[in-house]
């Protein structure tokens, strides 16, 4: 730091006064702040940490709460429902309640200053929910792949890469499904990865108060077998999924990208026919069959974008809260440093609700449905047309039986042509229906 001082000479009173320039460069003492780093950690300091992460947890907890009762009541209304009636929205209601279950075990086991059966449970509970969260939040992503057009029968990863390397995500992703018959598995899958990652270590006494950090985690006095533990069973499958997250949403707003330079190209076009089909084939290696799903996505854009919004907010938490969980696993809590890092994953782990619960609150869906429920919004139903019956023109008087088929005829073709029309407007508000429940 430099303190630049302008200072005026007067020696010779009878001469204008000559400005001289002084710098005073000041650096801090470097072994100061070195003993002030290393300095050994309080009682005061840990009880202020768990303070911290308690305080953190409990308004985002309150606001998971509110937001999924707002949720109940929307879905009361009919209009509401079919608003809200996609695989992204319910698994994000999932995510929701097991962040409420997170948020209270997190915020009860932060408040424990000791060792005790409470606190052993809650660093169980504290694992057992935030996997359910993360696993959920991942299904999100990973369903964006799976929506498919259900008229062309094609998965939205069909349309993602050229020929050349389509095939390769065909042997990753070959489920001729769509996203509501995975949502099944979605949720088998999460609840077996979470019992399975979480109970035997409780059964083995793993977790407990930890005297490194004074906190409620893995209690392994062995720092090695800790860092086992740890990473086995959470440091591991948090970064599994947030890899998934990374990889799903890298794809998904890849497409969109290219969705949007292929649409781009389209309406500088003037040649509707033949350049469309070149471009497409330029663009995407398919055919014409592809445009429907890349119009469906282009409609709902933005929707597909908030739904990304969950996985990359969950990637970015988890990647820091697992290296700093890491890091203390390995060098422990011992100095200002060290605990400057703990604080940070306390809050972090704390902040984790709260910022879940602003996301949902902005829910693309959740939006619409109160939209929906106030008439603000038609809501979002198959629709159903009346269609037009065929009939034959009755012979009136002073008409000739040609005349009265002339009009037989016409108004049967009219007839044909109205049914038609109803039946296309009908088949693509269907698909445009199922796409929205896909997503």
């Amino acid at each position: 730091m430099t303190i630049s001082l302008r200072l005026f000479s007067a020696l010779n009173p009878s001469m204008r006064p000559r400005p001289v320039l002084l710098k005073i460069s000041v650096q801090p003492d470097k072994s100061q702040l070195r003993t002030i780093m290393s300095s050994p950690i309080s009682v005061s300091q840990f009880n202020f940490a768990g303070t911290l992460g308690y305080a953190c947890t409990i308004p985002g907890t309150c606001l998971c709460f509110l937001i999924l009762v707002a949720y109940v009541i929307v879905g009361l209304s009919p209009a509401g429902r079919a608003q809200m009636d996609r695989v992204s929205f319910r698994l994000l209601s999932y995510s929701l309640f097991f962040n409420i279950l997170y948020g209270i075990a997190f915020s009860v086991t932060a408040a424990q200053s000791g060792p005790g059966s409470l606190c052993t449970f809650g660093a169980w509970a504290v694992n057992f929910t935030l996997t359910f969260t993360i696993y959920f939040t991942m299904c999100i992503a990973l369903n964006l792949l799976y929506v498919k057009s259900t008229s062309q029968g094609m998965r939205m990863i069909d349309v993602l890469t050229p020929t050349s390397t389509l095939s390769l995500f065909r042997l990753v992703l070959v489920y001729r499904v769509n996203g509501r018959r995975m949502e099944k598995y979605y949720v088998i899958g999460t609840i077996i990865i979470s019992i399975v990652l979480t109970v035997p270590a409780y059964g083995l006494h793993q977790f407990g108060w930890n005297e490194a950090n004074s906190t409620c985690w893995f209690r392994n006095p062995d720092d090695h077998l800790r860092l086992r533990w740890l990473v086995g069973t959470q440091g591991f499958w948090m970064l599994l999924a947030a890899t998934v997250e990374t990889a799903s949403s890298i794809i998904v707003l890849t497409w969109l990208f290219r969705n949007q330079m292929y649409l781009h190209q389209l309406r500088s076009n003037d040649n509707t026919t033949t350049t469309q089909t070149s471009t497409m084939h330029r663009l995407w290696g398919g055919n014409a069959s592809t445009s429907a799903m890349i119009h469906q996505a282009n409609r709902y854009r933005y929707v597909i974008y908030r739904i990304s919004l969950y996985p990359i907010v969950s990637l970015i938490i988890n990647v820091i809260t697992t290296a700093l969980d890491v890091n203390q696993t390995v060098k422990g809590v011992n100095t200002q440093g060290d605990f400057r890092l703990l604080v940070l994953d306390l809050f972090l782990y704390g902040i984790r609700t709260f910022v879940y619960a602003i996301l949902a609150a902005a829910d693309p869906s959740f939006i619409n449905a109160i939209r929906a429920m106030r008439g603000k919004l038609p809501a979002t139903q198959t629709p159903h047309h009346d269609h037009t019956e065929l009939h034959s023109m009755p012979q009136g008087p002073g008409q000739t039986p040609e005349a009265v088929s002339g009009n037989d005829h016409h108004s049967v073709n009219s007839s044909i042509r109205k049914r038609t029309s109803a039946a296309d407007d009908e088949a693509e508000l269907e698909e445009d229906w199922e796409f929205q429940r896909q997503l």
